[in-house]
């Protein structure tokens, strides 16, 4: 990669314009003015630091057991993925790296007790403590065991150390979020 306008003009480059160039410690960005002679004054011009993402930052974490305590940032048991280490699986807290765009989507299933009444769980996302958003679910007239599926999803923009988690904001007795991780693996989590 160029390090200069200079490295730009030797392999051929004569068009004037902006460039990012490899600097010591980041990507820059320069312009070059290429009318003029390399030992000329305003040959090149720094202009700054290039956003370049160089690294990477994703998650993708499940539960391995039912979960049903309210009011708790939701831990997580398994790692498929965890690319720059931004995700606690033992607290369930996201922390951002870097400020950012970023998405989140979370999948779980409700399993529900046999039940004559009217049961609900609610997840919410929570960023830095405040609730952004629930995957919600509600049944009545429920079969043991019986389940429903939840979800939310959603694209945030952070700044570096907001911390993203989910937890159970509202749950009906002997309801609890399901999993069985060595039959069935329904709570997923992903960023």
């Amino acid at each position: 990669m160029p390090t200069s306008c200079e490295d730009l003009w030797r392999i051929g480059h004569t068009l004037s314009g902006f460039y990012s160039v490899k600097g010591a410690k980041m990507v820059e960005s320069v312009y070059c003015d290429f009318s003029k002679l390399p030992n000329e004054a305003g040959f090149q011009k720094w202009i700054g630091y290039d956003d370049v993402k160089s690294a990477p930052v994703y998650f993708y974490v499940q539960r391995n057991s039912a979960f049903n305590t309210a009011n708790v940032p939701i831990p997580f048991q398994v790692s498929r993925l965890n690319i720059g280490n931004a995700m606690d699986l033992s607290t369930g807290k996201f922390t951002a790296p870097v400020p950012g765009t970023y998405f989140f989507s979370f999948t779980g299933h409700a399993q529900f007790p046999t039940s004559s009444s009217i049961l609900s769980l609610e997840v919410g996302l929570y960023l830095n403590g405040n609730f952004i958003g629930c995957g919600f679910v509600e049944e009545y007239n429920t079969l043991y065991a019986q389940e429903s599926p939840l979800t939310l999803q959603s694209t945030l923009s952070l700044q570096k150390g907001d911390q993203i988690w989910l937890q159970i904001k509202l749950i009906s007795t002997g309801v609890s979020l399901f999993d069985n991780y060595a039959i069935f693996q329904g709570t997923h989590f992903t960023g």
